[in-house]
């Protein structure tokens, strides 16, 4: 299983996360800004968007809105192996 142990957000709507198994992947998120719904409403704010953590090896932000890591190995850009 893949797990995140860091994100970091950015004000361009971008997140780089560190995995478990030393990579680092830059994801783009502008796209939560044509999605609707409670949970990512607020997350159009960057304050917010930038509130993101991981919790249990998962990218979360605090309205219950998640980035599972495989999603992130498939669609994000690989930035960095940390050895």
């Amino acid at each position: 299983m893949i797990k995140a142990i860091q994100v970091t957000a950015n004000d361009d709507y971008t997140i780089l996360v560190t995995l478990e198994d030393g990579r680092i992947i830059r994801m783009d998120m502008n796209f939560i800004k044509r999605q609707q719904g409670p949970v990512v409403d607020v997350l159009k704010q960057v304050n917010e968007f930038k509130k993101v953590f991981v919790r249990n090896g998962i990218v979360t932000w605090h309205t219950g809105y998640d980035i599972d890591p495989y999603f992130l190995v498939d669609t994000g850009i690989l930035v960095n192996k940390i050895a």
